[in-house]
């Protein structure tokens, strides 16, 4: 590094021969200090002046992240409704669709105080305080130093000027330092590290949108486990009724003791069942309180059963084109491509010369008082020059990584966009086939409850024995229970359909 630093007598031009035979040739400033109380005078080269206007030229590619093509319509139909927002405007709250208001307070708890939701918006803000430290050298760099020392020099070494005596010496200045960003190596990394910064804030409404989306499953989970245990409350109150009839039977004559026994095992069954479902609803019970940040063992919830009458809202879609947009992973994803680019052009650039301006001004004397008289006044004006002649590959080593990684990063891009095409495809077909099979559900259910009936009728007259009735019973339990299931799954799929298309829409 070849250090030119204006002082007191001109500086001269210097040559310095490379290994490969180039040779690169640079003229200081020619500065010279006059007497106290006469202006400085100083001549800068035109080249010198040209450096501050350089800073235009940027080494980085163009690329746009990868074109997707992407079909007009998704394979599913449904009510289709052209969507446009971007991922860094407001979302809104998508649950206002479900008609919620508990569900809508619970989502509102995992923005404010999931541990996993904070962690993530403090990464974004580490970020943000990166990129400001990134865009930093795109300014001149000013600082002050200052000195003070007291010596003596022996006095009985030969030839010793002024020996024997005691100096002190003080200087205070000012320095200004500023590097010419010539092939714009500081500028891409500055727009780097805010495309990355606006990345990590993607990935934040991403872990916002996944979180609250699980939390919306498993208090649909919920509803629809206390669906189920309810319809087993009420089967096992008919069980019971059953095990009475059957012992009233068994008194008059009129039954077996073989129909009580029978009974009674099928009221020990579905109790036992009943009893195995509230595990499952603590279980879903404590996910709630953790997604809300909350300590599970103090978060309470009265059973709320899944309506069976009342289908899922229609969720407002949107087309294919319009996840490019809305989904803040695929925003994240195209940002670190950019990202990806403009470090090819900071790697890029390590080719080229370093240019770094600067000036110092200030006093320097033996007392304070001093300093600031014109006689005590010290500057100096130069250039730092800095040039990579031969690191043995290193420098189009760092090109190729970044290279690598700017690849890696459109490959990311496209896996993301056809993960989110996919997604979107599943919950639509998952709508449709839901609804088409509770509809057939519904029939079996009503089928269920017509051979239940039959089959007492059938059982009072004493034309068939009461197994027949509780296999008829045993038919409509699971009935019923699997419609609860679909029920449960429909509103789960219409929570999917809403992470898939990336949340938030203006209604």
């Amino acid at each position: 590094m070849a250090s030119l630093v204006a002082e007191a007598l001109p500086l001269r031009g210097w040559m310095l021969p490379t290994l490969d035979g180039l040779r690169i040739r640079t003229d200081c400033c020619r500065v010279r200090t006059e007497p106290p109380g006469m202006r400085f005078r100083f001549i800068v080269p035109v080249a010198a002046l040209a450096l501050l206007f350089l800073g235009g030229c940027s080494l980085a590619p163009t690329n746009p992240p990868p074109a997707m093509d992407l079909p007009a319509d998704y394979a599913n139909a449904g009510p289709w409704r052209p969507a446009r927002p971007a991922d860094a405007e407001p979302r809104g709250a998508w649950w206002d669709v479900f008609g919620d208001e508990r569900l809508s307070d619970y989502l509102v708890a995992v923005e404010q105080a999931n541990p996993s939701l904070e962690a993530a918006a403090q990464r974004v803000e580490e970020a943000r305080a990166i990129t400001r430290a990134a865009e930093a050298p795109l300014f001149p760099f000013l600082g002050a130093s200052g000195s003070a020392d007291r010596s003596r020099n022996s006095g009985t070494l030969a030839n010793n000027f002024a020996g024997g005596r005691t100096r002190t010496s003080l200087r205070l200045a000012l320095d200004l330092s500023y590097e010419v960003d010539l092939w714009g190596s500081l500028r891409n990394r500055a727009k780097a590290t805010a495309a990355r910064a606006e990345a990590e804030e993607g990935d934040r409404r991403s872990l916002q949108l996944t979180l609250q989306g699980d939390l919306a499953l498993t208090y649909y989970a919920l509803r629809a486990q206390d669906a189920e245990i309810a319809l087993l409350v009420r089967t096992v109150a008919l069980r019971r009724r059953g095990v009475d009839l059957a012992k009233v039977r068994f008194a008059g004559g009129e039954a077996a003791r073989l129909e009580v026994a029978q009974a009674e095992t099928e009221l020990a069954s579905t109790q036992s069942e009943s009893i195995g479902l509230e595990r499952r609803r603590q279980e879903l019970l404590h996910a709630l309180a953790q997604l809300q940040g909350l300590i599970p063992g103090q978060f309470a919830l009265d059973p709320i059963p899944l309506d069976l009458e009342v289908a899922p809202p229609a969720i407002p879609k949107s087309v294919p084109s319009d996840l490019l947009q809305r989904r803040p992973d695929i925003a994240a994803a195209a940002r670190l491509v950019a990202a990806t680019n403009l470090e090819i052009g900071v790697a890029r650039a390590a080719w080229f010369p370093q240019v770094i301006l600067g000036a110092s001004g200030g006093g320097q004397s033996s007392a304070v008082s001093l300093l600031s008289s014109s006689a005590s006044q010290i500057w100096a004006l130069g250039a730092d020059f800095d040039w990579a002649i031969f690191e043995a590959g290193r420098i189009r080593a760092n090109v190729d990584v970044a290279k690598a990684r700017s690849g890696a990063a459109g490959a990311n891009y496209r896996e993301v966009v056809l993960r989110a095409v996919g997604e979107v495809e599943n919950a639509l077909s998952a709508l449709d086939v839901l609804e088409r099979q509770s509809v057939a559900q519904r029939a079996t259910v009503e089928s269920a409850n017509g051979t239940v009936e039959l089959a007492q009728k059938r059982y009072d007259a004493g034309l068939v024995p009461f197994f027949e009735v509780l296999d008829a019973q045993r038919s409509l339990l699971r009935a019923e229970q699997e419609l609860t299931r679909i029920q449960g799954e429909r509103f789960a799929a219409a929570v999917i359909l809403v992470k898939a298309l990336g949340g938030g829409w203006e209604q």
